[in-house]
């Protein structure tokens, strides 16, 4: 795979449970133009494989990629990543990705990810808060996860929905008893907070492929979400 921008490392850091925030600032060349909601490949040194991550930034850090990159003993991109001090170099290929967020629609949005997911929501609700695109219409995001811990950005999200009034987030956790919030399997969570009709919305998914395969048959056979408006890398429903 060719390499079309080469990076240094200058952060670090754990953001949630099992997962860290990995700050990569180009170098050549400096800048990147991309569309919210794309993704990149790290190039794996003498492996010869890449792997691939969402770019969880927004698109108006110019001369930066943020990766959310979750612990996984088994992944050699993991590893390689979770490697990384500030500092080291990186060899990237990017952007890639048709998922990306469609800003000629001011539709209202659904965002739906599972904790792995969660960096392809964030680059586009970063960017639509920085753009003002936000304001003046209705944006439900579900981030389901399995214990407190592992959320993302909570406290972010909540600030978001005191400055919108149509901005809603729903988190929902499956394996932790004493949460007074939502619980259960996220496709339950999103079938009883989300309107019945959604047929002029757009709903961008990510995270495991049967979760975003399951938000999709939801929100398409029970919520009028028409298939051309459903986004996701991992599952396009037919149209």
């Amino acid at each position: 795979m060719e390499v079309t921008h080469k990076g240094q490392v200058v952060y670090s850091g754990f953001v949630s449970k099992g997962i860290i925030l990995l700050r990569i600032e180009l170098l050549e060349p400096k800048s990147l133009e991309f569309k919210a909601g794309q993704y990149l490949a790290v190039l794996l040194p003498n492996l010869d494989k890449a792997s691939y991550y969402s770019i969880a930034s927004s698109p108006n850090k110019k001369g930066e990629v943020e990766l959310l990159v979750k612990e996984d003993k088994l992944g050699a991109g993991a590893a390689y990543l979770y490697s990384l001090k500030a500092g080291d170099v990186v060899q990237l290929h990017m952007p890639m990705g048709e998922a990306y967020l469609r800003e000629d629609s001011k539709r209202n949005l659904i965002f739906v990810a599972g904790a792995s997911g969660a960096s392809y929501i964030r680059s586009m609700i970063h960017y639509l808060d920085e753009t003002d695109q936000l304001a003046n219409r209705e944006v439900h995001y579900f981030l389901g996860c399995r214990e407190e811990s592992e959320l993302l950005e909570s406290d972010f999200m909540h600030a978001l929905a005191e400055k919108y009034s149509g901005f809603h987030y729903h988190p929902a956790l499956s394996h932790q008893e004493d949460w007074e919030g939502h619980t259960g399997l996220i496709t339950e969570v999103v079938d009883r907070l989300t309107p019945n009709d959604l047929s002029e919305w757009q709903a961008y998914s990510a995270g495991s492929p049967a979760m975003v395969k399951a938000v999709a048959d939801e929100l398409i056979a029970n919520k009028n979400l028409k298939p051309s408006a459903f986004f996701s890398d991992l599952y396009t429903p037919e149209v």
